[in-house]
């Protein structure tokens, strides 16, 4: 049976469905070579390979129709389809045969070529696959690229794909600047996030684009919040440091000097129990060395008695503890000059010393 025969049997619908469908995997071979910037030599054999199996569907097709639609013109076909037609069907199942051998190498070396090799699309799917965000865009706004996470950050602050770098800066509030940066709080459906966008001017194949980098800070924002809240902690903790030391101080001299007087008050009891048994019996002591204490304590008590031992000044105090933690006090009218009013004044500077340290961080 030639294969002309065969167009007019039922085996025409099987013959002409594989020969469509090897050619349609030729044509996928064709534009994968040309996306994966395959070598010439390579792309020139998919041309002719496509080529070939185009005129193998073709023959048979313009067969029928002559045979259907102009059998009149019977006669004066082109030699070489006289010549297709009066091949063997066997020698067309055998190309189809062969062809699909020879596709399914192709489609392998395919495959591996990809694996083994960086392509255009897979360059895409590993800038799709990174957890930042990276777009290019020409320099009047224009998107040329956006990965999936770019995208994902512009829906959920536009509503829509990224398209448009103003409109996703004016989202941002960010200004159309070169080497700006910003933080900006992004509410997705499983939680809020926190990106940090920036943008710079780069350069591609001598084309100006603005590339723009979204980067998921949310951990980084977490704990900076959490540094801040600690350090106003701690410069709370430091003033109330530097008050305490300030009274410390005062606290340490009193102790001191109450333990000298202690000191001084126990000698004076001493000299008292002496002086009493030398009146006794005077010949026991040796007199020298008793004239000598009682002068040493008679001295001592004279010159704390000539000493000012009035209670300190509730203002003044008020005025030191402010100066010890850094803050100025400026009082302007009349000072009052009795208790309690000149106490409660003392208090109300103290604690405002304390408010403009704690919450304004100001100094007077």
């Amino acid at each position: 049976m030639t294969i002309h025969e065969a167009l007019f049997t039922p085996v025409r619908q099987p013959l002409l469905a594989c020969c469509f469908v090897l050619l349609s995997m030729e044509m996928v071979l064709l534009i994968a070579a040309f996306r994966d910037g395959r070598s010439r030599r390579v792309r020139v054999l998919y041309i002719i390979f496509f080529l070939c199996g185009f005129i193998i569907f073709y023959f048979p097709i313009w067969d029928i129709c002559c045979e259907l639609y102009a059998p009149e013109a019977s006669g004066t076909l082109p030699g070489i389809l006289t010549y297709f037609r009066s091949l063997p069907v066997s020698a067309m199942i055998m190309y189809e045969i062969v062809k699909a051998v020879i596709l399914t190498a192709a489609l392998n070396e395919l495959h591996r070529n990809r694996n083994s090799h960086p392509t255009a699309r897979s360059i895409k799917e590993s800038m799709d696959l990174l957890p930042a965000g990276i777009a290019f865009a020409k320099e009047e706004g224009t998107v040329v690229f956006g990965n999936l996470a770019m995208n994902k950050l512009s829906r959920a602050l536009t509503g829509k794909r990224l398209t448009n770098l103003g409109d996703f800066q004016k989202a941002t509030s960010q200004e159309a600047e070169n080497d700006k940066s910003i933080w900006t709080q992004v509410m997705y459906p499983d939680g809020p996030a926190t990106w940090q966008i920036s943008s710079e001017p780069v350069d591609v194949d001598g084309e100006p684009l603005v590339q723009l980098t979204a980067t998921d800070v949310t951990e980084q924002a977490k704990i900076t919040r959490e540094l801040g809240e600690k350090n106003k902690k701690l410069r709370d903790i430091h003033m109330r440091l530097d008050i305490y030391n300030k009274q410390a101080d005062r606290i340490i001299t009193s102790q001191e000097l109450l333990a000298a007087r202690m000191v001084v008050h126990n000698e004076v009891g001493n000299v008292l129990l002496e002086s009493r048994h030398y009146l006794k019996d005077p010949a026991s002591f040796d007199e020298e060395r008793l004239l000598q204490a009682l002068k040493n304590t008679n001295t001592y008590l004279l010159r704390e008695y000539e000493e000012d031992d009035t209670a300190r000044d509730p203002l003044a105090d008020a005025l030191e503890m402010a100066d010890a933690i850094g803050v100025d006090v400026m009082i302007t009218g009349k000072i009052p000059s009795d208790d309690p009013y000149r106490m409660i004044l003392a208090a109300a500077i103290g604690e405002c010393a304390a408010n403009t340290v704690k919450h304004a961080d100001g100094d007077r």
